[in-house]
């Protein structure tokens, strides 16, 4: 069986790669195509994943947006008419989900924010897989499915750890606070999670007892943030991509503006903080009342507890092969 794979944002590296590598394990050929957006180029080539390079980000303009949104889709279409793919799959693509629907092909698509811009998803999808705690808000819709567990559980649970991200940083010692900006670029960004970050980091870089690492979405970011920060000693802005899981294990708290790394973080059993400023998804809310995610909004008193600790969160080891078992299975009509 051919499966193309569609790779957009650079958190979708570490959720397709295992994906990838179980469904060619079992003798199926894999089509990687990838939009050049952030880090998703480095972490592809990181992990020695072969991809079709098509398209790229415009930016923050919604007009822009929308028309390299249908620029990429029809570069998509053009690229896939003679590939004899028999099942399309990604995370939260639009780019993928019209061109393969008018080429015949069944599409499986996933997210786990409900507040996204999803009417291509529910138009042109064939199947949308949401996690567990959307169970009870999706009776009676048929398009959609649940699968059990989070999303990072594909990769985080079989990830071996290695120091090697530490080198080339001036690690000053002291307890480390990984820090991961807004999504600027989002259509449901909200502002207002620029300027608690901002106050965070004005905080931290008086501290001598810490280390910040921050961890930019895009190249603009990283120059944003240098501009405002670079000049501090305990403040490290990276320049390139590390292996983002083993330096959440080092570290001793997390803080992002929503997302991933987040859920990461919380599956670790770290303290982490959210300083997401749109709609509050369901299940950032999920890990909020199970004690494994707290928010910062403007105006919060800055009192980050180091010593709020969880065990591991382990909901679903096996979530690999529960995906690549549902797409093979709805491919030959099983599901």
């Amino acid at each position: 069986m051919r499966v193309w794979i569609d790779v957009d944002n650079a958190p979708h590296v570490l959720l397709m790669e295992p994906i990838v590598k179980e469904l060619e394990r079992r003798g199926h050929q894999v089509l990687i195509t990838a939009r050049d957006y952030g880090n998703t180029r480095g972490l592809l080539d990181m992990k020695g994943l072969r991809y079709f390079l098509i398209g790229r980000h415009p930016g923050k303009s919604g007009i822009l947006k929308i028309l390299h949104l249908g620029l990429r889709m029809v570069r998509l279409f053009i690229w896939a008419m003679d590939k004899n793919i028999d099942i399309a799959f990604a995370h939260g693509s639009r780019s993928q989900v019209v061109p393969a629907r008018l080429l015949g092909i069944p599409v499986v698509t996933m997210y786990d924010y409900e507040h996204i811009s999803d009417f291509i998803f529910r138009y042109f999808a064939n199947i949308i897989l949401m996690p567990f705690v959307f169970k009870g808000m999706l009776k009676g819709q048929k398009k959609f499915r649940v699968f059990p567990g989070l999303k990072e559980e594909l990769y985080i649970w079989e990830h071996e750890y290695t120091p090697d991200w530490r080198k080339g940083l001036s690690l000053k010692g002291g307890k480390i606070v990984v820090v991961r900006p807004p999504a600027s670029m989002a259509h449901y960004h909200n502002p207002m999670a620029e300027k608690v970050l901002n106050s965070l980091l004005s905080e931290f870089a008086s501290r001598e007892d810490i280390t910040v690492i921050v961890v930019p979405r895009t190249d603009c970011q990283r120059k944003e943030i240098m501009k405002k920060f670079g000049r501090y000693k305990n403040i490290i802005v990276l320049e390139k991509e590390v292996d983002g899981i083993s330096m959440l294990k080092d570290a001793d708290l997390v803080i992002s503006g929503g997302g991933t790394m987040n859920r990461e973080a919380a599956l670790l059993g770290k303290p982490v903080y959210s300083i997401f400023h749109g709609k509050k998804g369901e299940v950032d809310m999920w890990l909020e009342n199970h004690g494994r995610l707290r928010f910062i909004q403007e105006g919060d008193s800055i009192n980050l507890d180091f010593n709020w600790k969880n065990p591991p969160l382990v909901l679903n080891p096996d979530l690999k092969n529960w995906i690549v078992d549902f797409l093979l299975h709805f491919k030959t009509g099983r599901r």
